[in-house]
């Protein structure tokens, strides 16, 4: 029996306890650490999803914006631009000709001996 009471000693088990207490609050400690870093690291994710969605549009008007660049470079991307920007005529209308008429050549009067009786002889 000599042997047990060491082990049921007051102040030890009480000493015991006290490093349990110490365990338990380090465990806690450390889940609440592990559960802000886990909360982070979602936060983060979808923050990274939301920046490759925009890289993605950002690449995507880049390219737009460089073949704009590249269609206002030729003669023709100016010309569409204007028209479309003073609405002088609609988008995909090619070239417009106006051809005008040729002039009608004006058509004398051939004047017949008949004319020429009927003016000389008014009372005619």
């Amino acid at each position: 029996m000599a042997v047990l009471r060491p082990r049921n000693n007051p102040v030890r088990l009480f000493g015991r306890r006290l490093v349990l207490l110490g365990l338990l609050s380090l465990i806690i400690i450390a889940g609440a650490g592990v559960w802000s870093t886990y909360k982070k690291e979602r936060e983060s994710y979808a923050l990274r999803q939301e920046a490759e969605i925009q890289l993605n549009d950002l690449r995507e008007r880049q390219t737009q914006l460089d073949s704009n660049i590249a269609s206002l470079e030729t003669d023709r991307g100016k010309e569409q631009v204007l028209r479309e920007q003073y609405a002088l005529a609609a988008r995909g209308e090619g070239l417009i000709v106006i051809v005008d008429t040729p002039p009608v050549a004006p058509t004398h009067a051939t004047s017949t001996l008949v004319d020429w009786f009927k003016k000389t002889f008014t009372w005619w």
